[in-house]
C-alpha cells in the first residue's frame, strides 16, 4: 500500500505519519504534502513533525534545482511549511520560476522565512525590483 493510500484513512492519519518518519523515507514528502495540503483538517501537526522529521527542509533546498516544475513546487512547498534560514538562497531563483505555480509558491514560503539580515537585504531587493509582481511582494513584506 503507498503512502499516499495509507495516509487516506483518517482516523489514523496521525499515526501513519509517525510510522512513515520512522520508516525513514524522504520519498514520501510528497505524499505527507498533499495530505497536509488536504482541506481536511486531520493530523496537521503530525503530518508536519514527520516532513521535519525526514528532513523536508533539506530535501526542499535540494529539489528546488529540479527540472521538473512539480518537484519545484514541492521544494517550494516543503521550504514554506518548514522554514529555516538556509532555505533563502534555494528559495531566491523560485520566485521568477518560469512555472507561475511554483513562482506563487515561492513568493509564499518567502513570507515564512526567519528574518534574517539577509531575509532583510534580500525583499529590499524585491522591493526595488523593475518587475511590478516581485516589488508587490518585496513591498508586501516589508510593510
Amino acid at each position: 500500500m503507498s503512502a499516499r493510500e495509507r495516509l487516506s484513512d483518517l482516523d489514523a492519519r496521525a499515526a501513519t505519519a509517525a510510522a512513515l518518519a520512522r520508516e525513514g523515507d524522504p520519498a514520501v514528502l510528497p505524499d505527507l504534502l498533499a495530505a497536509y495540503d488536504e482541506p481536511i483538517e486531520t493530523g496537521g501537526e503530525a503530518l508536519l513533525a514527520a516532513m521535519d522529521e525526514l528532513g523536508g527542509g533539506a530535501e526542499g533546498r535540494r529539489l528546488a534545482t529540479s527540472p521538473d516544475p512539480a518537484q519545484r513546487r514541492v521544494a517550494a512547498r516543503l521550504m514554506s511549511l518548514l522554514p529555516d534560514k538556509e532555505h533563502l538562497p534555494a528559495l531566491l531563483p523560485l520566485l521568477t520560476d518560469p512555472d507561475p505555480a511554483v513562482a506563487d509558491a515561492a513568493r509564499r514560503a518567502l513570507r515564512h522565512q526567519w528574518r534574517t539580515p539577509e531575509w532583510h537585504v534580500a525583499v529590499e531587493r524585491l522591493a526595488a525590483s523593475p518587475d511590478p509582481e516581485l516589488r508587490e511582494v518585496g513591498e508586501s513584506l516589508l510593510a
